[in-house]
């Protein structure tokens, strides 16, 4: 009976999912520059048919967005390298995921080793279309993506389908927990589940995930490799704004409420720190151009431009160097963490529950943060047990342990080496999960 309401408010809804798409699209000019197509169609499972489908069954990997496919990134290297033989079909949500995996394998699609489409909304008919043109032999979620409609027709066809790097927050498992056959059902048709910690195991256990096949393998997030290219962008952003000298704060992933915060303390540290300089990232695209004009107005005589602005070397070096730095691009979030001295990982000043503090870890960089870090429950818990990085209760303390920082090298180098080491430490999820998959290749 669960199973038939869901579907049932889902057909409901689908008209109300495309017209917010729609608005989205429409919002503003920096949305419809910055992503891709709606492509509509692929929402309902409809797209040609990757060729070499005909041919070889190809291993699926579903990432929902841009955080969560840059994650999995090793992992999809890991296959290309390992097993070059099959091709590879990674489906998201968003359409900034979609621009990040169009850009990233561009090469690869384009010799058809990677074929990129929307995973369809959960309607059964969707989901079997979707399944019929792409044919997979294996299924790769990745972390929450509890799908009852898919994982149902996953199991009639016999497809084995894992959930990988899985995360279940206290928060997340009670909204499940109120549909908790239906919840219980759809754990249970995974093939396995490999969650990234003890807690994350629990809470799937509770919801109803078959214990024979739930392991542990830490999370795949730790497995970072910084690349090169990565520093060498962000050592030329860092030399168009002419910010060589300075100190650079970056407050990345920001969500409604902190942006002007974050200014205000700016604004307070740069009397005690002129040489301090900001580099403000929201989360959303969609808030590009609200946090710009309030950056602008709210700034008091400082310098601010967007990201977007800068198009070569040569014409920053016509500007004076900007105070401000909006970071108005996607997929330049390790650029702006190799450009950066200090960070603040933003969603946590307010009750979002805070992203990924990994990466800046991995750039050996000391990271503040505010109170709500949920969605990293056991990852925050990990860094302030091995005083990796610093969390805060409010602005004020914010403003006070970024005043330390600032002031006292030897500590920032200290947070930032603990950081780094344990980034280093607790890799190896990449290697445990391709062991958990290695028997579907082996037996082809």
């Amino acid at each position: 009976m669960q199973r038939f309401l869901y579907s049932s408010l889902y057909y409901l809804l689908t008209p109300l999912l495309f017209l917010r798409l729609l608005l989205k699209h429409q919002k503003s000019a920096d949305y419809k520059t910055l992503r891709q197509p709606l492509r509509l169609a692929e929402r309902l499972g409809i797209f040609t048919q990757p060729l070499f489908a005909l041919v070889r069954q190809p291993v699926w990997i579903h990432t929902v967005s841009v955080g969560e496919f840059l994650a999995t990134r090793p992992l999809i290297n890991k296959l290309l390298e390992d097993y070059p033989d099959y091709p590879l079909v990674i489906t998201c949500t968003t359409t900034t995921g979609s621009a990040q995996i169009l850009k990233t394998f561009a090469q690869e699609i384009a010799q058809q080793r990677i074929f990129h489409c929307y995973l369809p909304y959960d309607l059964p008919g969707s989901i079997r279309r979707f399944l019929n043109r792409t044919n997979p032999s294996l299924g790769l979620i990745m972390e929450t993506e509890i799908w009852p409609n898919l994982l149902l027709e996953c199991e009639r066809r016999k497809l084995p389908v894992w959930l990988l790097n899985a995360r279940m927050s206290a928060r997340s498992a009670k909204g499940y927990a109120r549909f908790g056959r239906l919840t219980k059902n759809t754990l249970q048709k995974f093939t396995g589940i490999a969650a990234q910690d003890v807690l994350d195991a629990g809470r799937l256990k509770e919801l109803g995930a078959d214990e024979n096949t739930l392991h542990i393998t830490g999370s795949i997030k730790f497995d970072i490799k910084v690349q090169p290219e990565d520093l060498a962008a962000g050592q030329a952003l860092r030399w168009q704004l002419h910010w060589q000298t300075k100190m650079v704060l970056v407050a990345a992933s920001t969500h409604k409420g902190e942006d002007k915060q974050i200014l205000e303390i700016f604004q307070n540290l740069r009397v005690k720190h002129p040489e301090l300089v900001l580099l403000v990232v929201p989360r959303h695209p969609e808030r590009f151009q609200s946090v710009y004009q309030m950056l602008s107005e709210n700034a008091m005589g400082l310098t601010t431009i967007k990201r977007t602005e800068i198009a070569s070397a040569s014409a920053i070096e016509q500007t004076i160097s900007p105070d401000i730095l909006l970071g108005d691009s996607m997929g330049e979030m390790m650029h702006y963490f190799a450009c950066s001295d200090l960070v603040f990982m933003g969603g946590t000043l307010v009750p979002v529950g805070g992203h990924n503090i990994l990466e800046p870890a991995a750039l050996e960089l000391p990271i503040v943060y505010g109170p709500h870090i949920f969605n990293f429950y056991a990852i925050n818990e990990l860094f302030l047990q091995y005083q990796a990085a610093r969390q805060v209760q409010d602005t004020t303390e914010l403003e006070q342990v970024l005043d330390s920082l600032l002031s006292d090298k030897e500590e920032r180098n200290g947070l930032a080496e603990k950081a780094h080491q344990l980034i280093e430490q607790n890799a190896g999820a990449l290697d445990k999960i391709m062991a958990l998959i290695k028997p579907y290749f082996d037996n082809k």
